[in-house]
């Protein structure tokens, strides 16, 4: 059975094909929000279909499909989770759901044990979570960067490590910027995903906070400024 996994949770939309047996990576294809291709919605199933043709694979073997559900930019993880159900209702293949963050930090705990996985929130905030290699070992926080503590010395990384690194520098090690840890993959999720089915409704964002589009609707209930 083969895992097809993507994410669209931050600027970078990313989708990989796997092996669930042993987890094998197969193909990989990552594009930014500012390349040419735009967006999540436009950049998914391209990314999909380049995968399949990297691996020399038919969409009909995938059994799995697997959704990065946040947290994160809330309409990406929107798209992300509709393009999921739409492949696996095309496709009969069951869904499963992993966290952002778990995805972050995966690669990450293969180098330290300790891991500090942190993505840009916007709003001068972050989104946070705390792992060993035995899981997590916090909830998931989000907090202004000059807010954050930690105990020891974690490997600090996620592209909110890099947009705060001068509050956050003082809390672990931050590899250089162009690092891949601070990279949220596909891999990663293939990786670190519990890959139990779950229903199509239950494929829904990690919200932590409400929605940028919610927070301007309450500030301006009338739609004007």
């Amino acid at each position: 059975m083969l895992i097809l996994a993507l994410d669209a949770s931050t600027p970078v939309t990313t989708v990989a094909l796997a092996r669930a047996e042993n987890r094998e990576v197969l193909a990989e294809v990552a594009v930014s929000a500012g390349g040419p291709s735009g967006g999540a919605s436009e950049a998914l199933l391209p990314g999909v279909h380049a995968v399949l043709d990297l691996a020399g694979e038919e969409l009909s073997a995938v059994g799995r499909v697997l959704c990065g559900v946040g947290p994160g930019t809330f309409t990406g993880i929107r798209i992300a989770a509709a393009t999921a159900r739409a492949l696996s209702l095309g496709t009969g293949a069951a869904l499963a759901k992993n966290s952002t963050l778990n995805a972050l930090a995966a690669p990450a705990l293969s180098c330290r044990p300790d891991v500090l996985a942190i993505i840009d929130a916007r709003r001068g905030q972050v989104f946070v979570r705390r792992f060993s290699t035995e899981g997590p070992t916090t909830g998931i926080l989000v907090v202004k960067p000059e807010e954050l503590l930690a105990e020891g010395r974690p490997l600090v990384v996620g592209d909110g490590a890099v947009r705060y690194r001068g509050a956050l520098e003082g809390l672990g090690h931050i590899p250089p910027d162009g690092s891949p840890l601070h990279r949220v993959s596909a891999v990663g999720h293939v990786i670190s995903a519990d890959l139990s089915p779950v229903a199509p409704e239950d494929l829904v964002p990690i919200y932590v906070r409400e929605p940028d589009a919610e927070v301007r609707r309450d500030l301006n209930p009338w739609g004007r400024s």
